[in-house]
């Protein structure tokens, strides 16, 4: 397995005011933008300058970006957060997991953009969306 769950992070899926968020992150929590900033639509966050981010903000309406994606209907509860998990092999524990029954949003995607990576959504049984990713932002 290639999956580094004791790296998991999270991404916060803003569906309001994203630069109201940015800033309680930065002025109340006291976290520092390492890419993106107040404007969006992704900014990842670390606890000091050098360190590695840790948590990250992402415009809700930019979701159509992530291949397989649909936003949740209006009378559906919507997602605000996305667990990512780390791996060094994007495709090879795609289709791993996918062999056992793991149901994916879509196949496998690069975002170069974004920092290049690659990355794949799915959710657990309970609905919670998950990012398998092998970057750093």
């Amino acid at each position: 397995m290639k999956m580094r769950f004791n790296e998991t992070s999270m991404r916060i899926l803003v569906r309001k005011d994203y630069g109201k968020c940015f800033d309680f992150y930065t002025e109340k929590i006291g976290l520092v933008p390492v890419w993106g900033d107040r404007n969006g639509p992704y900014t990842a966050f670390a606890v000091k300058e050098g360190a590695p981010a840790c948590i990250a903000t992402f415009a809700g309406k930019n979701t159509e970006a992530f291949k397989g994606y649909a936003q949740p209907a209006a009378n559906a509860p919507q997602d605000t957060a996305v667990a990512v998990i780390r791996t060094e092999d994007v495709a090879g524990d795609y289709q791993r997991l996918k062999e056992k029954g793991v149901e994916f949003l879509g196949e496998p995607q690069r975002m170069d953009d974004w920092g290049g990576f690659n990355c794949t959504y799915f959710r657990d049984p309970e609905g919670n969306l998950f990012e398998l990713m092998d970057g750093d932002v």
